[in-house]
């Protein structure tokens, strides 16, 4: 045996199993997301969405927002977290950056816009469908009004978080196309989330149902709408 076929054959299960655990992990991640984000839904529903609501945000955030409260002092930063993420400025700005300096991976950044643009109007349209009367527009967590009616505006509705859902499809897509700066982008998405609990603009479950939609968009557009080639080489990773 020659030593570049010893080193070619030492080096294999390397690869394997690196390409192994770069296709479990969205996976796994989803999955976790998925337990953790149906626990706080239901915990939501049972009480927690209210407690959280009337303890935490309106602590954080008085309904008057005047004085040198958190939200109040911190405002500047939750608004720029929103714009950039909750909006998707950000993100199809790295897209659409991807693709004029990386025309071969033009395609990859216009599934990844797709997605979010995907998860945007569905948790959107789902807002509206549901709606779920926002925390300062009703005395309990499990007030509604009559569904579609908030279509056009949804100012009074928040059942998913809209925001959240953008947020967090932009952190699944740029985590997968630039690896090397995921943890970044989840924080700067996760921040555009949180932005919603602490303004009282959402309830806890709001947040949640929107990130684990987002997400999960994100992924099935990616899984189903990717190039061939991209499937056919994870399944070899795999």
């Amino acid at each position: 045996m020659s030593a570049h076929d010893a080193t070619r054959r030492k080096s294999e299960p390397q690869s394997r199993r690196a390409g192994t655990a770069r296709g479990q992990g969205p996976s796994l991640a989803l999955w976790a997301l998925m337990g953790g984000a149906v626990i706080v839904i239901v915990a939501g529903f049972l009480g927690l969405d209210r407690w959280f609501y009337e303890h935490v945000s309106l602590a954080l955030a008085p309904r008057d927002r005047l004085g040198s409260g958190f939200y109040p002092v911190s405002k500047p930063l939750w608004l720029l977290c929103r714009r950039a993420f909750g909006y998707g400025v950000v993100p199809l700005a790295v897209l659409i950056g991807l693709v004029v300096l990386k025309p071969e991976r033009g395609r990859q950044a216009v599934v990844g816009a797709l997605a979010i643009i995907v998860a945007a109007l569905v948790a959107n349209g789902a807002q509206a469908a549901i709606g779920r009367l926002r925390p300062n527009q009703g005395t309990t967590h499990l007030a509604f009004t009559q569904p579609f009616a908030e279509l056009l505006t949804k100012q009074n509705v928040s059942f998913p978080s809209g925001e959240a859902a953008t947020a967090m499809a932009a952190a699944y897509v740029l985590g997968r196309l630039l690896p090397r700066w995921k943890a970044a982008f989840y924080v700067c998405s996760t921040l555009a989330a949180v932005a919603r609990l602490v303004n009282g603009a959402h309830y806890l479950s709001d947040v949640a149902a929107g990130a684990l939609l987002g997400s999960l968009l994100a992924a099935l557009v990616f899984r189903w709408a990717a190039p061939a080639a991209e499937r056919r080489k994870k399944s070899a990773g795999a």
